[in-house]
């Protein structure tokens, strides 16, 4: 299910920014998340919250550094993947419980990154990943938090020349977002395990 989540980045429609996931959001949340658990073979689709991605995520490129992807996290997005992960295990969810699952509070985003190890026995990459630096509408975002995923181990099999095998996890940047910026552009910047600096454009209005 991890290495599902990282590759199928599917198809979907971008929608406006939701900082607050109100009464109709959170019924919402809870019907697109049944319905996605409802055709589990599909996967849960990424795509249109995704800010970064490698063009190939099953092939190693070193001029990539070890990041894969990179996906934006918001308290209604978080909230209908809670719903959709009860589902997937045929377990009934309140919609209250949905929101609190989800950990993800009003007015915060999270930006989730998807990384390999640098070397097939790299098990400690994620601690090497530096702090990230937000910056919308001309204005520094604080840092909440950074949370870093174990590691397991997953197959990149249209590697050129090795077998491809890599540990892989993911370090999650969290930040509250100032009143008025909901709807701000801006940069997200942070160093990867290999030192590769990553300077990633960001739009919130892009995103429900």
């Amino acid at each position: 299910m991890r290495r599902a989540l990282l590759l199928a980045l599917l198809l979907g429609s971008a929608l406006a920014v939701r900082p607050t996931v109100t009464p109709a959001l959170l019924r919402a949340a809870v019907s697109e998340g049944e319905r996605l658990a409802a055709a589990p073979e599909a996967g849960y689709p990424l795509r249109p919250y995704t800010v970064y991605a490698v063009p190939d995520t099953l092939n190693l490129v070193a001029a990539n550094g070890s990041v894969d992807a990179v996906t934006l996290a918001t308290p209604f997005e978080r909230t209908r993947y809670a719903v959709f992960l009860r589902r997937l295990g045929e377990d009934p969810v309140r919609p209250e419980d949905a929101r609190a699952q989800a950990d993800l509070p009003d007015h915060e985003v999270a930006f989730i990154v998807f990384a390999h190890g640098r070397t097939p026995d790299d098990q400690t990459f994620l601690t090497q990943f530096s702090a990230a630096r937000l910056t919308l509408g001309g204005r520094s975002v604080p840092l909440l938090d950074t949370a870093r995923s174990g590691a397991s181990i997953s197959q990149y099999p249209r590697t050129a020349g090795e077998i491809g095998l890599r540990f892989i996890g993911t370090v999650t940047y969290r930040f509250r977002l100032p009143a008025g910026l909901e709807n701000a552009s801006g940069t997200l910047r942070f160093t990867d395990a290999t030192g590769k600096a990553f300077t990633l454009p960001v739009q919130l209005s892009r995103y429900r």
